[in-house]
């Protein structure tokens, strides 16, 4: 470039003890910072990546080159950025950078403002057309959170950040509402935090007690069990999700669920076994037992008593042999406290009861123990007449995917009757348990149509 000043007039400049701002003094270089300075001075530079940030007019951040995007906490990347000098006379401004991650989290930012060239060389000694790259070598914080971090840079004087010139054009994928010129990602491995997942109890009955499965849960038994808190919104953002909650009770073979749901429309057609009850009015159970992510269950049952049955390999794997499966010796029934299917009357509420054998339940596990753990989720879809369907979660996936099983939560049992164990196992794979008497198989459904849910 024609107007780029010599190498040689570079370092002179850079070794003069006082600039002509009089409230900077300048420390001589030594021979080894002065060939440090002039090596950073390039020209035509191509970045990796290009920027074309223009702040307050005076500084083009052209690109940068960054030699890694995810590492472990207590690594380090090397990151170049490409600075050039677009006025005659620069403003005594600093660079700033911030390495940031969750916001409004201390250990998951970093400040990394510095001086060009290691400190080497101040922005206000630049001329007009000057291009440096300017190279910093970052380690990061040893407690830094596991997830994604962005680089921001920019230009301040003071206590005053500088504006982005070209903001509008840049948009906002490269400039944050802060006024930052977003640079680069950087994933950060490690455990990122989790939302605690909640967890329920299911209460062992007392020796002799017996339920009728007509979704009722009227029994004294279900008085004595747990209610969960209320379920919420699956996208895990809070607000309101359609009221409804669900208790657990167990014995030697089976666990059973009730699922209270309040409704004020309460209907569902679908009248064959394994039908898209998700497309209406249904309750979903999933059961991860051994919480491995693989050979899970999903069973739906309707206002009117259909069920879906569906027991998965692996995450959403083969359809529709999932689909083709039936669970031998299921029992459900479903309750309704008004006229099913009127849609034009008010209702009060529904609630199902699921009778879940443990010979059924993979991978084939023995009757639980007084503080074993399993691995569920529980759905309810709602579609008043009229309105979008929403959906309840007892543990949100957050994603928009109710088979996300690092999700679940977590099922508790527990037996009065036993001690504590001085710790909670989780499933215990073992030979199966018979099914209880007066079971029978189903026959088998109609095949997978739909993707699922």
């Amino acid at each position: 470039m024609s107007n780029v000043l010599s190498r040689a007039a570079v370092v002179a400049a850079l070794s003069l003890s006082v600039l002509a701002c009089s409230e900077h003094a300048d420390v001589a270089l030594t021979p080894a910072q002065q060939k440090k300075v002039e090596a950073a001075f390039v020209t035509a530079p191509t970045p990796q990546i290009k920027v074309d940030a223009v702040v307050d007019g005076q500084v083009r951040l052209i690109g940068y080159d960054i030699d890694k995007t995810e590492l472990a906490p207590g690594e380090s990347f090397t990151i170049s950025y490409y600075v050039e000098a677009l006025a005659d006379t620069m403003g005594d401004n600093n660079v700033f950078v911030h390495f940031q991650g969750r916001k409004n989290d201390a250990k998951a930012w970093m400040n990394l403002d510095h001086a060009l060239v290691e400190g080497l060389l101040p922005l206000r000694k630049l001329k007009k057309g000057q291009i440096v790259k300017d190279t910093q070598r970052v380690t990061v914080r040893p407690d830094f959170p596991g997830g994604d971090a962005h680089i921001y840079w920019g230009l301040f004087r003071a206590d005053q950040r500088l504006k982005v010139s070209n903001a509008d054009t840049l948009g906002k994928d490269r400039v944050d509402a802060e006024g930052r010129v977003i640079v680069a990602k950087v994933t950060v491995r490690g455990a990122a935090v989790q939302p605690t997942l909640p967890e329920a109890s299911a209460l062992r009955l007392a020796a002799g007690e017996a339920l009728t499965i007509d979704g009722k849960g009227d029994e004294p038994a279900w008085a004595r069990a747990a209610w969960t808190p209320a379920f919420v919104p699956p996208n895990g953002k809070g607000g309101d999700a359609p009221a409804t909650r669900a208790r657990f009770l167990w014995d030697d073979s089976t666990l059973y669920v009730h699922v209270e749901c309040e409704d004020t429309d309460v209907w569902s057609d679908f009248t064959a076994r394994d039908s898209n009850t998700w497309e209406q009015e249904v309750v979903e159970v999933f059961i991860d037992a051994d919480g491995d992510r693989k050979d899970y269950l999903e069973l739906q049952v309707t206002p009117a008593n259909v069920i879906f049955d569906a027991r998965f390999a692996a995450y959403r794997k083969d359809l529709e042999t999932a689909r083709q499966w039936n669970m031998a010796g299921l029992r459900t029934g479903a309750f309704v406290d008004g006229t099913l299917n009127a849609r034009d009357d008010q209702d009060r509420r529904w609630s199902v009861e699921l009778a879940i054998p443990f010979a059924e339940v993979p991978p084939l596990v023995a009757a639980p123990r007084n503080g074993d753990v399993w691995r569920v989720n529980l759905f309810r879809w709602d579609a008043p007449k009229g309105e979008r369907q929403i959906a309840a979660a007892f543990s949100p996936p957050v994603v928009p995917d109710f088979h996300a099983l690092d999700k679940f939560g977590r099922l508790r049992f527990v037996d009065p009757a036993t001690p504590a164990p001085t710790s909670a196992p989780e499933v215990r794979p073992t030979a199966p348990v018979p099914p209880p008497s007066g079971s029978s198989s189903v026959p088998p459904s109609a095949p997978l149509t739909g993707a699922g849910r």
